[in-house]
């Protein structure tokens, strides 16, 4: 693969730009020429060879492209690129209807379903609210994907008065959002939320398929409607690396 691209421009090892920036522009070109699709990268020995550089010199090219953007690195696999199509995803918006609007496919898995007499102290810590008070809750988890890979799991706080006759069948595929509106005539209109850098932990890690401690982003938010009506109170964990939200405040 990277054969074609030493023969158009080959690493000049003398001169005002490192030989690593050289690497970087090359290996970015590629990434972008190949219209957002996500592929694997060769491995740094392969890179060594095809560039003629020392593998310190690719790392320092693979480092330096990770923290654009345009690659990530997973754990004993190594380098893969940021596919476009997981770009612009805001993390507020029914995450079905974005996904497929970016042309990948969303997945949704449902691994607990089960009713709570109330918030988590988590939850109450970190949104600053209880909720109504006496208000019995719907508990929902769920892991969510784009074509496969799991990018988040997502756990959902609906105040049970709010969803009556509400089964775990009806959030097993989907758009939670589309569910609430065509089922309940609940419309999801505003969200706050709060960003939380944390350390994957092992249950968390399990459902994401990364290592424990891996760095995510935990993200805590409550949805209303425009009368300002909680409808639910969700706490989402995102794994890095092939996956980016836009973050601002949003109507829904």
């Amino acid at each position: 693969m990277t054969e074609t691209w030493l023969k158009k421009k080959p690493i000049r090892k003398s001169g005002a730009v490192p030989m690593y920036v050289q690497v970087a522009e090359i290996l970015d070109s590629e990434v972008k020429a190949r219209n957002g699709a996500h592929f694997a990268l060769p491995s740094e020995g392969e890179l060594s060879r095809e560039f003629g550089v020392s593998r310190v010199t690719i790392r320092q090219a693979l480092k330096q492209l990770e923290a654009r953007g345009v690659i990530y690195s997973e754990h004993g696999r190594g380098y893969f690129s940021t596919a476009s199509r997981m770009k612009g995803v805001s993390g507020f918006h029914s995450f079905t209807t974005e996904v497929r609007k970016l042309g990948a496919e969303p997945g949704s898995t449902v691994v607990a379903y089960e009713e709570r007499r109330q918030l988590s102290p988590a939850f109450r810590k970190h949104l600053q609210s209880e909720g109504e008070s006496g208000t019995d809750f719907i508990f929902l988890r769920r892991v969510r994907s784009i074509d496969g890979d799991p990018v988040a799991l997502e756990d959902a706080y609906l105040p049970t008065a709010l969803y009556p006759s509400a089964t775990r069948d009806m959030f097993e595929s989907g758009s939670l959002y589309a569910e609430m509106t065509a089922t309940w005539g609940i419309v999801p209109t505003w969200t706050d939320a709060l960003f939380e850098p944390t350390a994957a932990t092992a249950e968390e890690a399990g459902y994401l398929k990364i290592e424990p401690g891996a760095p995510v982003l935990s993200v805590w938010r409550v949805t209303v409607t425009d009368t300002d009506q909680a409808v639910e109170y969700v706490k989402s964990v995102y794994k890095g690396g092939g996956f980016m939200l836009n973050v601002n405040r949003y109507r829904l």
